[in-house]
């Protein structure tokens, strides 16, 4: 077989050697550069932490540590190396892949869509395909932030505005675009999260009321009616004044993508800001926040 032939067959996956204690944040880290599935081999001396980045998962890596190494503990000293795995392997994921509820929407992967029973008209049917992105509305943080903006948005009236930061593959977006006749405007720091949001928007033929950009925090411009960030626990603290600074006076934040032990922190730190706590939702031992901005002007930390 000829070089290029084998490439075609064969997924490139990032792998990370890293100690037990370290497993958690290196994983968090990817779930937030990209990845649609983190998997953890325990070795004796030094765990692997492995998953799908797209077709540059080494390059994406390395600009998404760029960013964000200095937040997060020792992100920058794990070696990191590539390995080829066949796509059929890859892909067996897709077999189990599931239909997920979250209140009245349904998000069914798209190659399942023929096992959704259409003729139920209490759920409104949300198509997603990851690609490589994180995701497919299944993981507890995207449940979680989802149930608590379509809570929060049932209060407020016509044409939400949104800014879904850290889009990944579009699942929030879509969705509240479609349930409130929303606009939204996506970033995230993966290209494949780019290319997943634009085919799910297409997908869901709301590609005329969502818009997405590929960067950082940097890429927040102007102010929304609802602002969502499923990120990591530091860079929702250390993007704080940006953050919440999208949020337009009396509008909506929820915050997700951590655990109970990172709350009082992150509560604490928005309230500051001038945000009003709401309330929380928990799923599997991940939180989502909803915050309502009270103050017209952002207070200074």
């Amino acid at each position: 077989m000829s070089d290029s032939s084998q490439q075609i067959n064969e997924n490139i996956l990032l792998e990370i050697l890293v100690d037990q204690e370290f497993i958690e944040i290196v994983s968090d880290a990817l779930w937030a550069c990209g990845a649609q599935a983190v998997e953890v081999i325990d070795n004796l001396q030094q765990s692997v932490v492995r998953t799908h980045l797209g077709n540059d998962p080494l390059g994406q890596w390395k600009a998404y540590v760029e960013q964000f190494g200095s937040e997060m503990n020792r992100l920058r000293d794990w070696p990191v190396r590539l390995f080829a795995q066949q796509i059929d392997v890859a892909n067996t994921w897709r077999e189990f892949a599931k239909i997920t509820l979250v209140e009245s929407i349904a998000l069914i992967p798209q190659w399942k869509k023929d096992e959704f029973d259409y003729t139920d008209s209490s759920l409104l049917p949300i198509l997603i395909e990851p690609y490589g992105s994180f995701g497919m509305g299944d993981h507890p943080t995207t449940r979680a932030t989802l149930t608590l903006a379509l809570q929060n948005m049932r209060t407020v009236g016509d044409a939400p505005h949104i800014l879904d930061i850290g889009c990944g593959s579009g699942v929030l977006s879509v969705a509240l675009i479609k349930k409130f006749n929303a606009t939204a405007h996506g970033i995230d720091l993966a290209a494949t999260a780019i290319e997943a949001s634009i085919f799910n928007a297409q997908l869901n033929g709301v590609e005329g009321a969502f818009t997405c950009q590929q960067g950082g925090l940097e890429c927040i411009s102007g102010t929304f009616t609802h602002v969502l960030a499923n990120i990591l626990a530091p860079v929702l603290l250390e993007g704080s004044v940006s953050i919440g600074g999208a949020v337009q006076k009396d509008g909506y934040l929820f915050l997700s993508g951590f655990t109970e032990t990172r709350e009082r922190d992150i509560v604490s730190c928005y309230e500051k800001l001038g945000f009003c706590y709401i309330n929380k939702w928990e799923i599997d031992g991940w939180l989502a926040l909803s915050l309502q901005r009270v103050s017209e002007h952002l207070l200074a930390q």
